[in-house]
């Protein structure tokens, strides 16, 4: 008897301390990585979610399509932040609340007091990096030529710079891509994000069917996600996040 609850007793222990194993893609500011430290905004908040939850993860960076491959074979219980797809929906469960919005956004110069509009967008010299989709609208205004002009360059700090100079009206970028930059080189006081976005993809924390993670642990995640924004803890982690970010480039 002594003999088989000390075995209970030891299955509940290695149950409650087993790790959720989470793969990501290296995608600043979401995700972070510096030697063996991952960070980034995603990853502050996935690891508030399960901390709230009181499930201890680990967080492994990968390329995209191993990634991928790990929470399909379920060699990862999770990934974020997943794009919904119907294919990925046949091996993976997707939370219903979303982890965040990809905008798609414009970026002005605050000096120059010039708002975005689509309807006017033949006005409107633009910066864009090479090889770089924006979403179904704006790539096909680009290859319609509806824009005034468009500037290629290789670096989003690059496209800083244009704009600090009055050489094209509007950066586009993904906005917490943006933002990080912006504080990296300084000028987050200088720049104006226009509202709405241009285009917005929603991301989600999606887990392995073959995994760990049960439908109920799934509907968990999903409750701490909506918890968290509707408390404002969510927009309070996003904002604290780029403050420290700045903080820390300050000193």
């Amino acid at each position: 008897m002594k003999k088989i609850i000390f075995l209970f007793l030891l299955s509940m222990s290695f149950t409650a301390s087993a790790q959720i194993k989470l793969v990501t893609l290296e995608y600043p500011p979401y995700i972070t990585r510096d030697g063996n430290v991952v960070d980034g905004v995603a990853v502050e908040l996935v690891e508030r979610v399960f901390k709230e939850m009181e499930k201890p993860i680990s967080i492994q960076v990968l390329p995209w399509g191993r990634a991928i491959n790990y929470v399909e074979t379920g060699e990862a219980d999770g990934i974020f932040t997943a794009f919904k797809t119907d294919e990925r929906e046949t091996f993976a469960r997707y939370i219903d609340e979303v982890l965040f919005d990809q905008n798609i956004v414009a970026i002005g110069n605050k000096a120059a007091n010039v708002t975005w509009d689509k309807n006017t967008i033949n006005q409107f010299q633009v910066c864009l990096i090479n090889n770089v989709s924006y979403g179904k609208w704006l790539d096909d205004m680009v290859a319609q030529n509806r824009f005034k002009g468009v500037r290629r360059v290789s670096s989003p700090e690059q496209c800083v710079q244009l704009l600090q100079a009055n050489r094209v009206d509007f950066w586009v970028n993904n906005e917490f891509g943006a933002r990080y930059v912006a504080v990296q080189m300084g000028v987050q006081s200088d720049i104006a994000i226009q509202t709405p976005p241009i285009e917005s993809t929603p991301s989600y924390i999606a887990f392995s069917k073959k995994g760990q993670m049960s439908e109920q642990d799934v509907k968990q995640v999903n409750d701490t996600v909506a918890s968290m924004k509707a408390s404002g803890e969510y927009d309070r982690l996003i904002e604290e996040y780029f403050e420290q970010l700045a903080s820390a480039l300050n000193q």
